[in-house]
This record gives C-alpha cells, structure tokens and sequence, in this order.
C-alpha cells in the first residue's frame, strides 16, 4: 500500500513544500576554474545576459572570449525548459541513467562536502517544483550553496566523452 502512495505523496508534497520553503542557501554566484584559473560572477548578471542578450560586468569580461555564435548556444542552453514535472524528474533521477547523470555532474561541482549528488538532485526537484519549471536558470537559483564552484576541465572532459549534454540528456524519457 505505502509503495502505491509514494509517488503521489512526492506529487504532493514536493510542489506545496516548494510554496513555502525556499533553500536554505540559493545561489547567488558562479564561480569558474580552469587549472589555476578562477573566475566568479553573479547569477544575476547570467539571468541579465539570456533575457537582454548583452553580458554586463564580470560576466562582460569572460564573453569577450566567447565567439557570438557561442554565447547564442550558451543563452538558448541557459533558457531552454524541459518538459519534466516534479514527479517526473524524481522519476528520472532515480533511474540508473540518472544516478548516472548525478555522479557524472557531482564531479564538475567543487565542494567542500561530499553531497554533490544530493545537492543536485534537490536543485533539480526544486527547479522542477517551482512556478518557472526546470531549466538551467532555475536550477542555477535553487542550488543549495552561495556560490556554484564548476571544474571547466572536467566538465570539457565529461561533455567529450557523453557526445555532449544534449546527448546525454536525449536518452531521457518522463
């Protein structure tokens, strides 16, 4: 009986959680590191940069290194929706292609802890809970941590040898 409610019980109470809770750290920077490289800006200036399409601050500084045809890829990357509800993502996730994906992707995140699965996960089913629904750009704001830490190294590894994101992401199904 219990095993027949859970997924109704987690329709329900992830999405109405989400209405009055939000993280306990939402993330508020990005920073990215290439070797001994370091380099942060806000994620308001990201959000700025798919809505308007013009980089502003830090951020002004790193797209002057990215060739146009690039930074349309990164905003129509950034604004993209899936189509996956709360349940669905949950679905996903726990699927052996999602763990997968999890593990995949803890290892680009830097962190100080060991729960770089966990905390994409729970930025992935709180994208998908909330009003805008799962995307990039929500799912940057509902990462649980001031600041997202990403390795460029390996996530440049880790798109060559998956045919890239779109790649691994095709594979999904709701």
């Amino acid at each position: 009986m219990l095993k027949r409610l859970s997924p109704w019980l987690l329709a329900l109470a992830l999405p109405v959680g989400a209405l009055f809770t939000t993280p306990a750290k939402a993330a508020n920077f990005i920073s990215l590191t290439y070797g001994p490289f370091q380099r942060s800006f806000p994620i308001s200036e990201l959000e700025e940069f798919v809505s308007t399409q013009e980089a502003t601050g830090e951020l002004r500084a790193l797209m002057r290194l990215v060739p146009k045809d690039d930074q349309a890829k990164l905003r129509e990357f950034l604004s993209m929706r899936l189509p996956f509800d709360v349940v669905q993502t949950d679905k996903i996730l726990a699927s052996p292609i999602g763990k997968d994906l999890l593990k995949q992707f803890s290892q680009v995140m830097i962190r100080r802890d060991e729960a770089g699965e966990v905390a994409l996960r729970g930025a992935l089913l709180t994208a998908a809970a909330s009003p805008e629904g799962l995307s990039m750009m929500s799912f940057l704001k509902n990462y649980p941590a001031e600041t997202i830490n990403l390795d460029l190294r390996k996530l440049n590894q880790m798109l060559k040898t998956q045919d890239g994101i779109m790649g691994m992401l095709g594979n999904l199904r709701p």
